[in-house]
């Protein structure tokens, strides 16, 4: 049951990550500029998370050398990953960017098994391989979209996934000790201060007062549903299931976006992209169910 639950959580917090994209790329149409998207992101997200913590679970107290783990967790999973992908999607084409962030089960592995021994199974290597497959072809499905990237851009995003990969192995044992509500509002606290050092110029400079009410509304959507409730779903599934199979919902991702593409009618769906979508399920099952004596999931 705890496996369903975590199962079921990520999934909403990929579903949630997938609707993201689409209106992050229309805020910037609209006047208000990637980084200053991130910033709204973590200080919002820790705004709500010290709110939650006044009346549901995050009284618990941190000591001081925790308190140095959960600021360097907090610079991997939020600040670099977030970052990085955004200011890499701006040097490289949003395909490149889509690809590259599907080898974060592939880094997440080898990291798996450098550091915390996890056995690299034959049954575990072919469900992320075919669920890469799956879904580098559903994007690649796009065709006319197609235009290739820059080498910044690809190194930046390739960054990101790496720094995303480093938090979800290397902490995984840490988010045992404390609720999701106490975990995240130090690592969005932290983040949104660093965050905020670096983002403020396009903080600032967005005109505020012209932005059209569909705007004020995707960014409600993405500071507390794409990363507050997201990030509540994506650390919860954490505790519950191994880095291997937490990273493998990155592929939901791809598939999120082309059914909210053809949802507002500005994509088409085929045979094709449904072999791609049963390929990317079929390797999260590969994967959940590979043999590893060492963790759970």
């Amino acid at each position: 049951m705890n496996a369903l639950r975590g199962h079921l959580m990520l999934l909403g917090a990929a579903v949630l990550w997938g609707c993201n994209a689409p209106m992050i790329k229309d805020l910037q149409s609209l006047g208000v500029p990637a980084l200053a998207v991130a910033d709204m992101r973590a200080v919002g997200a820790a705004l709500a998370f010290w709110t939650a913590s006044l009346f549901v679970g995050g009284g618990e107290r941190v000591s001081a050398s925790m308190l140095g783990r959960l600021c360097v967790a907090g610079i991997l999973c939020i600040v670099l990953n977030q970052v990085l992908f955004t200011v890499g999607v701006t040097y490289t084409s949003p395909i490149d960017a889509t690809v590259i962030a599907t080898m974060l089960p592939i880094v997440t592995m080898i990291f798996s098994a450098v550091i915390l021994k996890e056995a690299i199974t034959g049954a575990k290597l072919t469900g992320i391989l075919v669920g890469a497959a799956g879904a580098v072809t559903l994007v690649l499905g796009g065709g006319a979209a197609m235009v290739g990237g820059g080498l910044l851009g690809d190194a930046l995003c390739f960054t990101a996934q790496v720094s995303c990969a480093l938090y979800m192995v290397i902490f995984s044992n840490t988010i045992h000790r404390y609720s999701v509500v106490t975990l995240m509002k130090w690592l969005f606290l932290f983040a949104a201060l660093i965050v905020t050092m670096v983002t403020w110029p396009a903080v600032v400079a967005v005109d505020y007062a012209s932005l059209p009410v569909r705007a004020w509304g995707e960014i409600l959507f993405v500071v507390f549903g794409g990363t507050f409730v997201s990030y509540i779903f994506f650390t919860g599934g954490q505790k519950l299931l191994r880095p291997t199979v937490v990273s493998m919902y990155n592929y939901v991702q791809p598939i999120v976006a082309t059914v909210l593409s053809v949802a507002m009618g500005v994509g088409s769906f085929g045979w094709g992209k449904l072999v791609s979508m049963a390929m990317v399920f079929g390797g999260v099952y590969i994967v959940t169910h590979a043999k590893n004596s060492a963790a759970k999931g």
